[in-house]
């Protein structure tokens, strides 16, 4: 019995480290991609971009491989998530939504349908952590007095979702505070 419990300890630790290890790896990640869409963000738009492109074709292919580098990330990033998602057993019976290939958006579809995939079962675990933790901190208490508190933290981020364009608009940088 007490071996038991030690090895279950154990395998839950290990479980735990894995899980700080990728924690700690995304997070490194979304530091230096955040200073990558930061410096995207001082790129020439159209159409002076189009001039720029016309004008030397140096440009044009700098352009060209910044688009392919891009994509080959974005396509790694769709790898790892699938890979997780078929390495974590609870995740395993996400519903398998097929591809479906359009044309020119090929890559945000393909985006689309692993978000799609894994939906459900992040609004089921986030809520599940939130619950334990209102109980643990004493939110619980506070039921009834603030409406965050009585939502679970999917229906926040649903409710938010509902109109994008106001998180859109408090995603733009000001011209001000970019120079292009």
């Amino acid at each position: 019995m007490m071996n038991q419990h030690r090895e279950e300890d154990a395998l839950r630790g290990r479980a735990v480290k894995s899980q700080k290890a990728i924690w700690d790896k995304t997070l490194e990640m979304r530091f230096l991609l955040q200073k990558t869409f930061s410096t995207s963000n001082k790129l020439p738009q159209e159409p002076v971009k189009a001039r720029f492109c016309n004008h030397d074709n140096e440009v044009e292919k700098a352009y060209e491989d910044l688009f392919d580098s891009s994509k080959q990330t974005l396509g790694s990033m769709m790898e790892l998530q699938e890979a997780l998602l078929q390495s974590n057993h609870a995740a395993k019976d996400a519903n398998e939504i097929p591809s479906v290939a359009n044309g020119e958006n090929d890559e945000w579809s393909e985006v689309q349908r692993l978000q799609t995939r894994i939906t459900t079962f992040r609004d089921t675990e986030i809520d599940k952590w939130q619950r334990k933790i209102q109980v643990t901190t004493g939110a619980a208490a506070l039921k009834g007095k603030l409406h965050a508190f009585n939502q679970n933290i999917s229906d926040q981020v649903a409710g938010c979702m509902r109109d994008p364009s106001k998180i859109i608009n408090r995603m733009y940088l000001t011209k001000s505070a970019v120079g292009v």
